[in-house]
Parts: structure tokens; C-alpha cells; sequence
């Protein structure tokens, strides 16, 4: 019989105080460069679970202090960002030219640092056996992408653009990356992202296309269940043969969002807090 009771094993409450500054008297992704500033203030993990132990993995980006102890982490830094496109594995950039919806060129995003925040949790269960019922990791209720002043429209646009990746890897070193989930805060009409392919153009530039996203971004709520039956979602992890997993996260500004074209959201600010559980 599967576990009917959901067990709380930790909560990451994530900060993302996210400032959106031009970088040129030019705004919207689709005209010129536009740069988004971005402050990562704080995470912290904890996790009661005695069956369960959450610990921090490492990052691609350059934080202040990393903290990790007795299932508490708590992680600080300072980190810029630019509005950038992708699937949460790849991204790209356009180098906008004069004209506007125009770019010269389409580059590849290669690295974390002044584009996007990642960071790796590794989950393990404390027994080394298959647990025949199953062990399963779901983000819960209190997982959310939020303006940090509701009543500011560039926040709560800010917060709209954004985008989140949840990502599996094989071990520590990120080896066979698998998209779990692609997240959108609000509900998108018509999501998109750039990809790369040899018969489609972007911006002008051949090679690349936007990509319709409609049937990959999720923007379920995040709700926290008490059984496999009441259907839960977003779920992260499956530890019922694996006795460890680990899970990446990644948050950016989505530059084909319809959001991130709006000059209100300039100076916008959010935060961000997972809320992990298990069944």
C-alpha cells in the first residue's frame, strides 16, 4: 500500500530579490540589449524528515557563502543576470542590432555567471534498500515565484517573465542532464523559446528558430497532496529504487516572454521559495 500521509522533509526558501535595470535608453528584449540585474540574497534548506537528507551539491555560479549542515543550508550571494532563451539546458542570446526585431547574430550562452542562477540538491533516502511503496520528492504548496512588493506592477511583471528548470542528473558532476520540468509562474499564451535548427530563422539569423513551448511549460499550481492518489504534481525525484538523487534548479528572465518586453518591468523585483516534500 503506497504511504497516505505526506511527509515534510524540507523547505527551500529561495531569494531572489531581482532587479531589472536597462542598459540603454532601449528596453524590450526585441529591440536593443537590455540588461537585467539580478541580487541572489539568500537559500536555505532544512529538512526533518528522518528518512530523508537534503544537501547542497554546487553551482555553476559564484556565490557569497555556502553553508551546509545537520540537513540546514543556507546559501548568499550577489549575481547578475540578462534576459536570455532557452529550455533550461540550453539558452541563447540575441545581439540585437539598430533595427528593431532584428539581430545580428545569435549566441550561445555557455556560462552561469551575469545570465541565470543554478544550483544542485542532492536527496537521499537514509536506507540503502529498494523501498517497495516508493519514495517520490514533489515541490509542494508553498513553492512560489513572487513579486516582493505585490503592489509594484514592475515586480509582479518581473515575476512573470521569469522562468524555472528543474533538472535530474546522474551524480555530482552533472553527467546525463534530463529536463524534468519547465516552469512558468503564470499561465502563457503562446510560450517560446530560441532553439537551435538549421532550416529556421530568428531575429533574421538562420540557424535558429522560436520554438512553440505550449505543450512543455507548466504552470500548474504548486499543492501538497496526501496520497499518490489525489494526484500530485511537480514531482522531482523518485527514490523508490535509487537511494540518492541529484536535482538542479535554474531561474532566468525569458526574453521571448511577453512579460519581459514591457518597460514597467524594468526595476522589477521577486523571490522565490521551494517548498519540498515527499510521499
Amino acid at each position: 500500500m503506497k504511504n497516505k500521509k505526506s511527509v515534510m522533509f524540507g523547505a527551500l526558501a529561495l531569494v531572489l530579490l531581482s532587479g531589472l535595470s536597462a542598459a540603454s535608453t532601449t528596453f524590450a528584449w526585441f529591440t536593443t540589449t537590455r540588461t537585467a540585474s539580478l541580487t541572489f540574497s539568500d537559500a536555505t534548506v532544512g529538512s526533518n524528515d528522518s528518512n530523508l537528507v537534503v544537501t547542497y551539491a554546487g553551482t555553476l555560479n559564484t556565490f557569497g557563502t555556502v553553508t551546509d549542515a545537520n540537513n540546514e543550508i543556507t546559501i548568499t550571494g550577489l549575481n547578475r543576470v540578462t534576459d536570455i532563451s532557452g529550455n533550461g539546458l540550453n539558452f541563447y542570446k540575441p545581439k540585437w542590432s539598430s533595427i528593431e526585431h532584428v539581430a545580428s547574430s545569435i549566441n550561445e550562452v555557455t556560462t552561469a555567471e551575469d545570465y541565470f542562477i543554478d544550483f544542485v540538491l542532492k536527496i537521499e533516502r537514509q536506507s540503502d534498500s529498494p523501498t517497495p511503496n516508493g519514495i517520490k520528492v514533489y515541490l509542494g504548496a508553498n513553492t512560489k515565484i513572487s513579486p516582493v512588493d505585490a503592489s509594484k506592477p514592475h515586480d509582479v511583471d518581473a515575476v512573470n517573465a521569469v522562468r524555472m528548470a528543474v533538472i535530474s542528473y546522474a551524480d555530482a558532476a552533472r553527467t546525463s542532464p534530463a529536463l524534468i520540468e519547465l516552469h512558468s509562474p503564470v499561465a502563457e499564451t503562446s510560450p517560446k523559446y530560441i532553439v537551435k535548427d538549421v532550416a529556421g530563422t530568428a531575429y533574421t539569423v538562420n540557424g535558429y528558430k522560436l520554438h512553440d513551448a505550449s505543450a512543455e511549460i507548466n504552470s500548474d499550481p504548486f499543492v501538497t497532496k496526501l496520497s499518490e492518489a489525489e494526484g500530485p504534481t511537480h514531482q522531482i525525484a523518485d527514490l523508490s529504487s535509487d537511494s540518492e538523487a541529484y536535482v538542479g534548479f535554474r531561474f532566468w528572465i525569458e526574453g521571448t516572454d511577453a512579460e519581459a518586453t514591457k518597460e514597467k518591468a524594468l526595476g522589477g523585483m521577486f523571490k522565490v521559495a521551494l517548498d519540498i516534500y515527499s510521499l
